[in-house]
């Protein structure tokens, strides 16, 4: 069975408005222009649910960790990171998460997602001022962090085995676990 969902058009491109609920997290949106990502691969659902569960029972009260959750940069820009750690208070005062407000974002690289999480997102959450980026490749296994800064990514690690971070919180795991 084939579902399709209708948006309306217009010349001047989607807003946030134009979107479907929160909860798709295979629309995007940059600079009006609309993305739409097949469904991804069942180890990449199982390596962001992994971390997921990993950083959640961590994390301060004042935080809060999201799955596939909608960051908003303003109404012509809109990304889905497949991890994201964010402000709890800013994120219920607002109603939504914006980006000012997430600290970490994690993206899983699919076949379809190379160059959008390796170039695209990177320089979006850099001038979105987002002080992590983790990217996490499957083949081979490999969890890349940067830290912001001067308004850039440098890459700060880089694990193959074992992962040690001290931030948003101290972790530290086998990077096989999240594919187990």
């Amino acid at each position: 069975m084939t579902a399709m969902t209708t948006l309306p058009f217009s010349v001047d491109g989607w807003t946030v408005d134009d979107l479907p609920d929160e909860g798709t997290r295979l629309y995007e949106l940059v600079d009006s222009a609309l993305l739409v990502s097949p469904p991804p691969r069942l180890e990449h659902d199982d390596a962001a649910s992994a971390l997921y569960d990993l950083l959640s029972p961590l994390l301060p009260p004042a935080l809060r960790v999201g799955l596939h959750r909608g960051m908003y940069f303003d109404r012509r820009n809109y990304r889905s990171p497949d991890v994201s750690v964010f402000s709890r208070a800013a994120a219920r005062a607002k109603g939504r998460i914006e980006a000012p407000d997430v600290v970490l974002a994690v993206e899983v690289v699919s076949p379809s997602s190379v160059s959008t999480d390796r170039v695209a997102k990177p320089a979006q959450y850099a001038a979105a001022g987002i002080a992590r980026y983790w990217r996490l490749e499957l083949d081979p296994l490999l969890l890349v962090v940067h830290e912001l800064m001067e308004g850039t990514y440098r890459e700060a690690a880089r694990f193959d085995d074992e992962v040690v971070v001290e931030h948003p919180v101290p972790l530290r795991f086998a990077l096989t676990q999240l594919l187990d």
